[in-house]
């Protein structure tokens, strides 16, 4: 007889267990971009100046806050199980959107934003753990490109969603719209096993927590390719931060930036699903080794066209440019957090928490310095991706992956 392969842990189909992941995951990208085209309509609910950056501010707050509650989820869900940590993350989750909803004040729709994202980071970190717990190496490479790239529909349909929210109802239709999301995912997730094995829960105490993190950052494959990681999303954060005001203030077209901003994640998407191929062919670190050495080169033309144009190049060839930078990005993400997560195993909802926080924290900052630059100009845009894909690709050139230990022989010290 043939032996038939163990089934995953997480008891379900690929297929679905893919789509779930996707749709739990995707509310961090419903909570960004289908308040993207509110923006000046928040301005005028809360009387804000006219081209303010407060507005912005709320997606900058919503991605430090994720990047705060990836320390707490994560070693929830090592002691307590990913199942019902999950759905207490959702809970919080729903309840932030439906702060910022009725907000009645700017400060307190940004109170909201702060809870949302703190509570966002749950699905996050979690989905990545339970992917860790029922797959590893390539396998889970291919997994998790197809989970993002399922998720990247989100992007195409948000914006969109968000200007038909607009014209049936108000901007707090574009936030309340998440919470809905949030119910119909912790619904759906009853369906999934508890894959968190008994004898892997961590007891609630600091110093053996400490000690977790401690033996993730020491990590020198996990260490760098989160480093690679924080980069990448340092570079692409500024498209969700001020993809509205170069499309809509620098090239003049605001009324096209939902149709313009959908085609992007399109292109974004097919790149997924073409990383994945590839690493069935050819493993995942060659693979992202190549992908991630494409914001160099083609950052370094990005720049050279938007300076000789005084930083407004033609539009199509700044568009084409950006697609590109974003594809490239969007397909070597997953492959550097898989490689960051391949030596964690036992402790896989801890190393989630603690690379999710490095890598959106320290994103969200890299990202800000980058958004700050973008007034009537495209070229820090470009800047961002040289600089920062240029650092991305020497720390995956660092990472000596023949030196990283195996799932099984990574422990955690019982004492320090």
């Amino acid at each position: 007889m043939i032996p038939t392969a163990e089934p995953p842990a997480h008891g379900l189909r690929k297929a679905e267990f893919i789509a779930l992941i996707s749709l739990v995951t995707a509310t961090i990208a419903i909570s960004i971009d289908t308040i993207l085209p509110a923006f000046d309509d928040i301005e005028d609910q809360f009387s804000l100046a006219d081209g303010s950056f407060s507005v912005s501010l709320s997606i900058t707050i919503f991605l430090m806050f994720l990047g705060l509650g990836m320390l707490v989820w994560g070693p929830l869900s090592d002691r307590f199980g990913r199942k019902p940590t999950m759905y207490i993350s959702i809970g919080l989750f729903v309840l932030g959107a439906l702060i910022s909803t009725l907000a009645p004040t700017f400060a307190t729709f940004l109170l909201g934003r702060s809870l949302w994202g703190f509570a966002a980071a749950g699905p996050r970190v979690i989905s990545l753990a339970i992917t860790r717990d029922s797959y590893d190496g390539d396998l889970m490479a291919r997994i998790m490109s197809l989970t993002t790239a399922v998720f990247l529909v989100v992007p195409i349909l948000a914006p969109g969603l968000g200007e038909v929210l607009l014209i049936v109802g108000s901007w707090r239709w574009t936030t309340a719209v998440a919470a809905v999301l949030g119910i119909v995912a912790a619904a759906w997730f009853t369906r999934i096993e508890e894959t968190l094995n008994p004898d892997d829960a961590l007891p609630m105490e600091l110093g053996r927590l400490g000690r977790a993190a401690r033996a993730v950052v020491a990590d020198r494959q996990t260490r760098l390719f989160t480093i690679a990681s924080m980069l990448a999303y340092g570079a692409f954060f500024p498209w969700l931060g001020s993809s509205v005001q170069m499309i809509g203030e620098v090239f003049d077209r605001p009324e096209q930036f939902a149709v313009l901003f959908g085609a992007n994640a399109v292109v974004m998407a097919l790149t997924i699903l073409c990383v994945e191929r590839l690493v069935r062919r050819f493993s995942t670190y060659p693979v992202a080794l190549v992908v991630t050495s494409v914001a160099v080169p083609v950052g370094a033309i990005y720049v050279i066209v938007s300076l000789l144009a005084d930083g407004v190049p033609s539009f199509w060839l700044w568009f084409g440019l950006a697609s590109v930078l974003t594809a490239a990005n969007s397909g070597s993400t997953p492959l550097l957090q898989t490689l960051a997560m391949e030596p964690m195993g036992a402790i896989a909802g801890t190393a989630s928490s603690v690379t999710g926080a490095i890598i959106f924290i320290g994103g969200a900052v890299l990202g800000g310095v980058i958004d700050r630059a973008i007034d009537q100009t495209v070229t820090p845009f470009g800047v961002g991706f040289g600089v920062y894909g240029a650092l991305a690709l020497i720390a995956v050139l660092f990472a000596n992956r023949s030196t990283a230990e195996s799932d099984d022989q990574r422990t955690i010290p019982a004492s320090s």
